[in-house]
């Protein structure tokens, strides 16, 4: 009876403390409701805040954590929609007690973050990633003395990075992807003897890098990559019980050599190098000390790599299984045979010739990239379990079915094997292949037609390219209704026929691309879904009107030149069929992060697309997400241009053409703040150049000749610069530059033919409007950017992210092509020297 009683005590004393833990004190309540008031947030998004409220125990409430005595510990409001700013009066910075504050991914836009955290004594994690917040790192952070994880990632964060000296028991610090700039030099990380993570990736961050950070006693994890370090790196002393696992240095400008220190991390599983000025000759030999290497990438510096002996390095270093040695001078295929483990290697853009050796095929490896070579042919392929294999831009001049697995698998797979000298046609064997997630044969030598069950066994498949080649036929009508491609391009081929309208079914469709070839029929309005972002039907058969009442949110750039449509340009509801075109609001470039990636199906493909600008083609091989343009040249629309097409206030490039629009130029165009191209040339258009148009800041082309306008050209600073050849065959303007005279000389002669072809010149830009601001036009956008700080950094930002990748996609092409031409004399060179 008394153990009974007993028992009874102890569950009834374990009952009121469960019952009094779970009690929030009456002022910590009310510092939660002062909270959720003072914060803006989207209630319907809300999976914690919007379930507050005044009669529930706090503790229980989402997001919420107390101790035992009721007061508030932890507060975990990542992903709620918030958004608005935090107040430095805050009655988040009255709870006293927190030791625990995630709010990430939430919508701080244009907001500092707080100065008031010292406030809050306790805290050892903070997370504020992803979130918007714009400023410099508070100071007064330094000032969290138990701080021990501190994550501010993926903001627009500027300013130099603090001193967390009086941070002692820091393990983590992540500041990557804002925008932090000046040298570490002034900073002491000795003293965070407990850092074992630290990511200061995708800044701007100069000067050369400490060498102090690679001894740090605890550190596992060190990123600096993407910054703008530079210098050289000198030698270290490593100490022998090193924690450092993971090293990535890529992205920067450190030159000099190889140091050897960083080859003697016993613990080191991955060591990245890779787009550096890194120079000299590095033995990759050297690899073998780090017995526990997994990763290993050295890709596009300014050193050659030597691999003699490679077999020996292979028997003593089995764990290997990533090796990226792209642009690295080699001549020849570094002997990896007995590298089992190795599932992922890229040998891109380098000076490999002849066959491809058969052992590249063992081993079950997963990526394979060889593309920018002068590969010939390929060895006895095995290539069953390649998931990713890039051959592209080589010499391979074999028949496209050699490449054909044999044997099918569940596993899904890319194949790039685009430009090429692959011939013959496409065998429906391919269809009882791999799973294609990506399937790219572009600018090859192919003939024949689509195989209908390419088209009907879409799903899965993100991309199908086979532009540039000879196929001919139809488009099968045959996309099932669970296609989920999202790149569809056929441009540049021999294809007749309807575009079929079971394209529709692709509900994921971003890309679609039929451009030049022998399509015919009316403009496909019920074919194309909704998800479009890039529609080209540029040089076809099309004809008859734009009526068309669907619309596409996401449209960016839309090419339908070189057609017969006709009728009126504002039968396609610019207003609500392009709202895709219309800047959401000023903050909508600066705080979308995803405008950081290319329009692609992911990162292994980027997408193309070739413009028309002056006459000139222009490709674009990286579609940028903000990147907006409509070519409507080149038909025979009539009548007015619409005033609604002044609400596309994105626009980047407007090309009318050639056709027969008339009436007056609408002063709406001014509206059109971000246009960097104009061209309404070769139409009936009359009256007076809109004042408007120069106050359009960007605009470095322009181009107005053979139409009827009349007066004065209006003045302005881009006016100014630009030549009387945007003016001519206007017989009633006058005025500068025309001659500098107020008398147009020019009569108004024949126009240039609507079916002349554009020059045969391709300009490649990873981002082309930045190309014609600074290429094109600098004259005329130099003075905006100069005296328009926030416009000129925005236009900064997103050039500083694109232009290495931009000239070296360039500089790779030109590359390959000067091998190519050089490719015999070399292999006599190389007799010669064997011999």
């Amino acid at each position: 009876m008394a153990v009974s009683k007993l028992l009874r005590l102890i569950f009834l004393s374990f009952f009121l403390v469960i019952f009094v833990d779970s009690q929030c004190l009456d002022d910590q309540k009310k510092l939660l409701l002062e909270l959720r008031s003072e914060l803006a947030f989207n209630s319907s998004h809300s999976q914690r805040l919007a379930k507050w409220n005044a009669t529930d125990d706090c503790c229980a409430w989402g997001g919420v954590e107390c101790d035992g005595s009721g007061r508030v510990i932890s507060l975990e409001l990542y992903d709620e929609g918030i958004s608005g700013k935090i107040g430095e009066s805050s009655s988040l910075f009255r709870l006293r007690h927190l030791s625990k504050l995630h709010l990430a991914s939430n919508v701080f836009t244009t907001c500092e973050i707080p100065n008031q955290f010292h406030h809050l004594p306790d805290l050892t994690s903070l997370d504020l990633s992803l979130s918007g917040f714009v400023g410099p790192i508070p100071p007064t952070l330094a000032d969290l003395t138990e701080l021990v994880h501190l994550q501010l990632s993926s903001n627009f964060l500027t300013g130099s990075v603090p001193s967390f000296q009086t941070c002692k028991n820091l393990e983590s610090i992540d500041l990557s992807d804002n925008n932090l700039i000046g040298s570490l030099s002034h900073l002491h990380f000795q003293g965070l003897t407990n850092l074992s993570f630290l990511d200061l990736s995708q800044n701007s961050l100069n000067g050369v890098i400490p060498r102090h950070l690679f001894s740090l006693p605890s550190i596992a994890y060190l990123s600096l990559s993407n910054n703008e370090f530079s210098g050289r790196i000198e030698e270290f002393p490593v100490a022998t019980n090193s924690r450092l696992r993971t090293l990535d240095l890529s992205s920067n400008r450190i030159g000099g050599r190889i140091p050897n220190s960083f080859f003697h991390f016993r613990n080191m599983l991955t060591l990245t190098l890779s787009y550096n000025l890194f120079n000299g000759t590095f033995k990759l030999n050297k690899i073998r000390s780090l017995t526990r290497l997994s990763e290993f990438s050295l890709s596009n510096n300014n050193l050659s790599v030597e691999t003699d002996n490679m077999s020996s390095v292979s028997h003593g270093y089995p764990m290997l299984f990533s090796l990226r040695l792209a642009s690295c001078n080699l001549y020849d295929f570094p002997n990896l045979r007995n590298m089992s483990y190795l599932l992922d290697l890229d040998l891109s853009d380098n000076h490999l010739q002849g066959d491809i050796p058969s052992w590249v095929w063992e081993n079950g490896k997963t990526n394979l990239n060889l593309s920018f070579n002068l590969l010939t042919c390929v060895e006895k392929p095995q290539y069953t379990s390649v998931k990713h294999l890039d051959l592209q831009s080589n010499d391979l001049g074999c028949a496209f079915s050699s490449f054909i697995r044999t044997s099918p698998s569940s596993s899904d797979s890319i194949v790039l094997l685009a430009n090429n000298r692959l011939t013959g046609v496409i065998p429906t064997s391919i269809c009882n292949a791999s799973p294609l997630i990506a399937l790219d044969l572009s600018f090859n030598s192919l003939s024949g037609s689509i195989p209908p069950c390419l088209i009907k066994k879409s799903l899965g498949r993100e991309v199908l390219n086979l532009r540039g080649n000879k196929i001919s036929g139809v488009i099968p009508d045959l996309f099932s209704s669970w296609c989920s491609l999202q790149t569809f391009d056929v441009s540049n081929n021999n294809l007749v026929g309807n575009v079929p309208k079971s394209l529709a079914n692709c509900k994921s469709l971003e890309v679609m691309n039929v451009g030049n070839n022998n399509l015919e029929g009316s403009f496909p309005c019920m074919a194309l879904p909704v998800s479009l972002k890039v529609l080209v039907l540029r040089s076809n058969r099309f004809h008859g009107d734009l009526r068309c009442r669907k619309s596409w949110p996401n449209l960016q750039i839309m090419d339908i030149s070189s057609n017969d449509f006709r009728g009126n340009v504002n039968l396609l509801n610019f207003s609500s069929s392009l709202r895709g075109m219309m800047l959401e609001s000023p903050t909508h470039v600066r705080f979308n992060r995803s405008s950081s990636k290319f329009l692609g199906a992911d990162s292994y493909y980027h997408n193309e697309v070739t413009l028309t600008v002056k006459g000139i083609e222009v490709k674009l091989v990286k579609i940028w997400p903000d990147f907006t343009s409509i070519d409507l040249s080149s038909n025979r629309f009539r009548g007015e241009i619409p005033d609604a097409i002044g609400d596309l206030t994105s626009l980047y490039l407007l090309n009318l053409s050639h056709n027969s629009l008339t009436n007056a130029i609408p002063r709406s165009l001014g509206a059109l703040t971000e246009l960097g191209s104009l061209d309404l040339s070769s139409n009936k258009l009359t009256g007076r150049i809109p004042e408007e148009l120069t106050e359009l800041g960007f605009l470095s082309v322009l181009n107005l000749s053979y139409n009827h306008l009349t007066g004065l050209i209006p003045t302005g600073r881009q006016f100014q610069t630009f030549s009387a050849d945007s003016y001519v065959g206007n017989a009633g303007l006058s005025g500068f530059p025309l001659n500098g005279s107020f008398n147009n000389p020019h009569r108004p002669g024949p126009s240039p033919s609507a079916d002349s072809e554009p020059k045969d010149e391709e300009i490649e830009w990873g981002y082309v409007f930045a190309a014609f601001g600074y290429v094109v036009g600098f004259g005329s956008i130099a003075w905006t950017l100069l005296c328009c700080r926030s416009l000129r950094e925005r236009y900064f930002e997103k050039i500083e992210e694109v232009v290495d990748k931009i000239f070296y996609e360039r500089g790779r092409r030109r590359r390959h092509e000067r091998r190519v031409r050089r490719r015999e004399e070399r292999r006599n060179g190389l007799r010669r020297h064997h011999h």
